[in-house]
């Protein structure tokens, strides 16, 4: 069996991603794989360069080797890294972080959520859910955490974010949001290197 390790930021993602992966995974067919149950978390401080203005602000090197000699020491097959793009740029932080992790372990990539984790959980939801609640154009949201509250009295990452994962229909999700439909091409080209895409994976 293939290990996929994931780099995450958030202590939520923490639980939600490893079970995300899985659903993506069933959804792809892809087999011959499982998802490492420890995340990597480090702060998103670690993982883009804070330094350049603007919103086109390259990796930090410090931290993606950091955390790729951690993927390596779990003898990863494959690495995924997860941020949250808040008013960052997506086109130029993921093939540029993508490329230094390559450096440690040639099958790794990564991703930005637009524009955060939680805007995703909100786009699962559906426009008419979301329309009822006065919701409007997640993906221009600057606080989907405040919003969930909504949908979710209470809500906190820590504590509601792997249910909220456990209800995402990926098919539907890929519809309503690009950066999420790049998140499945991303697992999907990195499963395709050493293992295969045609049986049913399991889901935890």
């Amino acid at each position: 069996m293939n290990r996929l390790v994931c780099i995450v930021e958030g202590h939520g993602e923490v639980e939600a991603i490893p079970s995300l992966c899985y659903l993506v995974m069933g959804h792809l067919g892809v087999t011959g794989w499982f998802v490492d149950k420890e995340p990597i978390r480090q702060p998103r401080s670690e993982f883009v360069d804070g330094r350049p203005l603007g919103p086109k602000r390259p990796a930090r090197d410090e931290g993606l080797i950091r955390a790729m000699k951690l993927v390596r020491s779990r003898k990863a097959q494959a690495a995924l890294l997860l941020c949250d793009e808040d008013d960052d740029c997506a086109a130029t932080w993921g093939p540029d972080a993508s490329e230094r992790m390559r450096k440690l372990l040639p099958n790794s990539l990564a991703v930005m959520a637009v524009r955060e984790y939680e805007t995703w959980l909100l786009l699962a939801r559906g426009m008419i859910d979301l329309g009822s609640l006065g919701i409007y154009k997640p993906e221009k949201i600057r606080d989907a955490k405040k919003a969930m509250r909504l949908l979710v009295p209470g809500y906190l990452p820590t504590t509601h974010q792997l249910s909220e994962t456990r209800g995402i229909d990926v098919a539907f999700l890929r519809s309503q949001s690009r950066s999420f439909d790049k998140f499945v091409r991303s697992i999907e080209m990195l499963c395709a290197t050493t293992g295969s895409v045609d049986g049913q994976g399991d889901t935890p």
